[in-house]
């Protein structure tokens, strides 16, 4: 997979084109600079594909956060094809502030991929984007992630690694981040010999594209009890190149069993 962002540096150039967009309220300069014509934006609730859906949804955000408080980023991770980022909203209530996240994958230049999720509260009000089609079910998708928790079940690093993720894959967390199907391997290996008791609770969200499965879901173990969320990219719907896995609640098992030194520990 070819290369969107030479670094990270160009990375945040192409978030700071987006913002500033953004705050000027052209909607069909960003989609023109910064999507692709065929871009999906995808949530649990709805879908939007191609600049006109995306730009209504574009559009009902920023009349949203006109209405909210200042915004703050919690979380700004990039590879060499996604930004990957969690937002804080303040609410002028006083209450809680509204969570979200997003993961964008670019391809040329253009973001072709953009999944929008929500850690707590929402900004959307109800009837917001009603006319936007919600998305499919499909039974394949639960069978993806049901063999996916069994070798975690299992304790099955070996069979994770090579029926799951391509050969140049990359996994990530807020504290792990590696690359290639031997390193990942090592990753489950050393992980499964620190938790034991894997025990699936819940699927909160999960749904799916030609090209992903994303889900929210709760788990628990020796570890303890997590809630995280969870974006596979499947080019082709093929093998996994890239995990993101994020956390809703509680603590995530690679920092619980590596802690801070995980970065360096699983590179």
């Amino acid at each position: 997979m070819s290369a969107a962002f030479a670094d990270s540096a160009a990375a945040q150039a192409f978030q700071a084109t987006q913002v500033s967009y953004l705050e000027r309220g052209d909607v069909a300069g960003l989609l023109q600079a910064c999507y692709a014509p065929d871009a999906r934006l995808h949530t649990f609730q709805f879908r939007a594909d191609g600049h006109a859906a995306i730009g209504q949804v574009l559009q009902t955000y920023l009349k949203r956060l006109g209405q909210l408080g200042s915004r703050s980023i919690d979380k700004f991770i990039t590879g060499s094809d996604y930004i990957w980022l969690e937002l804080s909203i303040q609410q002028p209530t006083g209450e809680e502030p509204i969570r979200v996240y997003e993961v964008k994958f670019v391809r040329e230049g253009k973001i072709y991929l953009q999944l929008f999720g929500l850690k707590h509260g929402t900004p959307w009000q109800p009837g917001d984007l009603a006319n936007l089609p919600v998305p499919p079910a499909d039974p394949t998708t639960h069978g993806f992630h049901q063999r996916y928790l069994e070798y975690h079940r299992m304790s099955d690093a070996d069979g994770l690694a090579d029926d799951f993720f391509t050969e140049d894959a990359q996994l990530v967390t807020g504290q792990v981040n590696v690359t290639g199907r031997p390193a990942i391997r090592q990753l489950f290996t050393d992980l499964f010999a620190r938790e034991s008791g894997f025990k699936p609770v819940s699927v909160e969200n999960i749904t799916s594209d030609a090209d992903y499965v994303w889900f929210e879901a709760t788990v628990a173990s020796s570890l303890g009890m997590r809630q995280v969320y969870d974006v596979m990219l499947r080019p082709g719907g093929g093998a996994v190149s890239r995990q993101l896995v994020g956390q809703l609640s509680g603590v995530l098992p690679t920092d619980a069993a590596f802690g801070a030194a995980s970065r360096q520990n699983h590179h």
